[in-house]
């Protein structure tokens, strides 16, 4: 599910400089890659696809495609100012930890069919007067 896009990477995930050079379908294949890695936390908790997300997920998927793209550039944390991107990363892993712990309500709406109160109701009944 991709979650976010060209333009999220480039607004939430990275400066555009520092997209200079990279690929689109490289950029595009760091975005499928994050978002897979997203759904892998998502699945515990929520039906996949899921059917809307909030900008918190766009977000956290621009990070961890950001991270990815930069770690195969030749990312140097060691130099001046660029830890800040293996921070970011690491945050948005633990959300990510979070959501699948139930600690943090990432505000989707996942594929799990709608089940009306009259249907809860007869199952109930069946259970109870067979």
């Amino acid at each position: 599910m991709p979650y976010a896009e060209l333009a999220d990477l480039r607004a939430l995930g990275l400066p555009s400089q520092a997209l200079a050079g990279v690929d689109a379908g490289d950029q595009y294949a760091a975005l499928e890659a994050a978002s897979a890695l997203v759904d892998s936390y998502l699945r515990v908790r929520y039906s996949l696809p899921l059917r809307s997300w909030g900008r918190e997920l766009v977000r956290v998927t621009a990070i961890i495609a950001a991270y990815d793209l930069m770690s195969r550039r030749g990312y140097d944390p060691t130099r001046p100012g660029q830890e800040n991107l293996r921070m970011r990363y690491e945050d948005a892993i633990r959300w990510l930890e979070g959501v699948a712990a139930g600690r943090v309500d990432p505000g989707v709406e996942d594929a799990t069919p709608e089940v009306s109160s009259t249907a809860v109701q007869a199952v109930t009944r069946e259970r109870r007067w067979p």
